[in-house]
């Protein structure tokens, strides 16, 4: 296994280490978001500073944001952190980012703690939820 998840009262943080297949990453989407948790969720952080290679590619990443797109119906307050100081997990987490598939507010932080102090502060009210259907 290349990741561990660890549950916090707000939030989760997907660890990863060692080799990351793709398989282990969309495994990790699945995990936390069918977990009854899920829906209590203020953010989530992707921590890819242990790993030593990536075997993760743009398709997998768009899915992922095509699947959390389906999760924000169930709960649209998250914010996403990913931490990494590797060029290519950036740039996937970019691409991420800037999916019209991508619902969740997303920054890239190679220190965590500049990552959580930006998990901390309160989103623009219409950047908190970007797909059209209506939050009620």
């Amino acid at each position: 296994m290349g990741y561990e998840i660890v549950w916090e009262p707000r939030g989760v943080s997907k660890v990863f280490f060692g080799h990351v297949t793709a398989e282990e990453f969309m495994q990790s989407l699945v995990m936390v978001e069918s977990d009854p948790r899920f829906d209590d969720l203020s953010f989530v952080i992707n921590d890819f500073l242990g790993v030593d290679s990536f075997a993760v590619g743009e398709d997998e990443v768009l899915m992922a944001a095509a699947i959390d797109k389906g999760a924000a119906v169930s709960n649209p307050n998250i914010k996403v952190a990913v931490l990494s100081d590797d060029a290519q997990i950036q740039a996937l987490a970019e691409l991420y980012a800037a999916s019209p598939l991508n619902v969740y507010p997303t920054a890239t932080f190679s220190d965590a703690a500049q990552a959580r102090d930006w998990l901390a502060r309160p989103l623009p009210r219409q950047a908190a939820f970007r797909s059209p259907i209506v939050a009620r």
